[in-house]
């Protein structure tokens, strides 16, 4: 699997993709590319907390780290009571992003909304309390 540092090139990339996707009205792609850019980012942020040279994908661990939603991932990277109501922009981005599943690569052409990308998009990178913009601080 990769290293930590691969994850985070990997999520910044994953964003700008989802960014130029959006540009281009491909919502469908836009969003789906953004709960990649989470995903990326929690498993940087795990490595770190495990101090793991790379994202432990293989053999015993597999069953525990193999894993693609985020609630979970957010758990595994230490970091689930950080996202509290108390701190509302957080949680509030936190809930648009987590709604993304990659189950959501079977849906329809379509059917993501300019609002629906967008909404996620700026969940992520909002620069004060987006969720990468969180994420990056801790991984």
């Amino acid at each position: 699997m990769a290293t930590r540092q691969q994850l985070k090139d990997l999520a910044l990339l994953r964003l700008r993709e989802a960014e130029a996707l959006f540009a281009a009205a491909l919502y469908d792609g836009a969003k789906y590319l953004s709960g990649y850019v989470v995903e990326l980012a929690l498993k940087a942020r795990i490595c770190r907390l495990l101090d793991a040279d790379e994202y432990p994908e293989k053999g015993d661990l597999k069953r525990v780290y193999a894993v693609h939603d985020l609630d979970q991932l957010l758990f595994l990277a230490g970091l689930r009571k950080a996202v509290d109501p108390s701190n509302k922009p957080l949680f509030d981005n936190w809930s648009t992003a987590a709604l993304w599943k990659p189950e959501r690569r079977y849906d329809a052409p379509g059917s993501v909304t300019r609002q629906d990308a967008e909404d996620i998009l700026n969940a992520i990178r909002d620069s004060s309390h987006g969720v990468l913009t969180w994420i990056k601080t801790l991984w």
